[in-house]
């Protein structure tokens, strides 16, 4: 599909913390924030989807959630979205140790931290988002506590761009990226060819249901609230004895529902790392 569907929101102040959340549900790989029209008071969002029928849900979902909103669209070229992205998109430091770039600013990471070089697409994970910052930066202090290691096999669920699985083996551990999205797949193949990660991170379609290995010891999950529920039993049974899970896109308000669910499988309280209205979930290796 060469076109995408543009759309433009604006809200007014008050709504724009609770739009955030909102859009998250429809357009998880992120959105701009461009100022707002001259004498107005608010953020005007723009949207890209290669999905007319999503859109056109979302759409609906908007005007009634959000009565004063003043949302357009229009249809742009592929590579129109592609060469946006140049314009607004700016490293993004995670943790003590991560930074992630566009191929485009590669040469740019500053000394001491590691890069993680993303072709920006329609597939979740820029680093921009606040619930891949939050895994990202997980992954560091777990790393900073000596709770992981090389060759520590882990599973990246729900990849999209391949971000946190990238992560992991630029830290040296070897693992598995899955996601029901195959443009997303396409992404994280790219972005592994970009990071030069090789046979370390193996991709493909699927969910933890079609898994063949029986564990991981790290299995990190950045989804949505809703699955990441429903998946308990099954995340759980993947994830070693002495392993760590990372979970996120979890809205504040939701945390305590997600982590029953996974306390009901037997893990203990979690961590909570929070920012903004986005919360990780972390349970690190568990004493025996």
């Amino acid at each position: 599909m060469d076109q995408l569907l543009r759309i433009e929101v604006f809200l007014p102040v008050p709504d724009v913390d609770r739009a955030e959340a909102f859009f998250a549900q429809y357009c998880a790989h992120g959105w701009e924030e461009a100022p707002a029209p001259q004498g107005a008071e608010g953020v005007l969002f723009r949207l890209y989807l290669d999905d007319l029928p999503a859109a056109e849900e979302m759409l609906l979902a908007l005007r009634r959630a959000f009565p004063a909103a003043v949302a357009s669209r229009q249809s742009v070229e592929r590579e129109d979205w592609a060469s946006a992205w140049k314009e607004f998109f700016t490293p993004v430091l995670c943790g003590d140790r991560f930074v992630v770039l566009p191929p485009w600013l590669a040469h740019e990471a500053p000394a001491g931290r590691i890069p993680i070089i993303i072709e920006p697409k329609t597939a979740f994970g820029t680093g921009h988002h606040a619930t891949t910052a939050l895994c990202l930066t997980a992954l560091d202090r777990l790393e900073g506590r000596g709770l992981l290691h090389r060759k520590l096999s882990f599973l990246d669920l729900g990849t999209g761009s391949g971000i946190l699985g990238l992560a992991c083996c630029l830290l040296g551990m070897v693992g598995l990226g899955v996601d029901v999205d195959p443009l997303a797949v396409a992404n994280a193949r790219e972005n592994k060819r970009l990071n030069g990660v090789g046979d370390s991170f193996a991709v493909g379609v699927g969910s933890v249901a079609g898994l063949a290995r029986s564990r991981f010891g790290l299995i990190l999950a950045n989804i949505l609230a809703g699955p990441l529920k429903v998946m308990a039993p099954a995340v759980v049974r993947r994830l070693d004895r002495s392993g760590s899970l990372v979970l996120s896109g979890i809205l504040a308000e939701q945390a305590e529902a997600v982590t029953q669910a996974y306390m009901a499988q037997g893990l203990p309280e979690p961590e909570v790392m929070t920012r903004d209205e986005w919360v990780a979930l972390i349970w690190p290796p568990r004493v025996t």
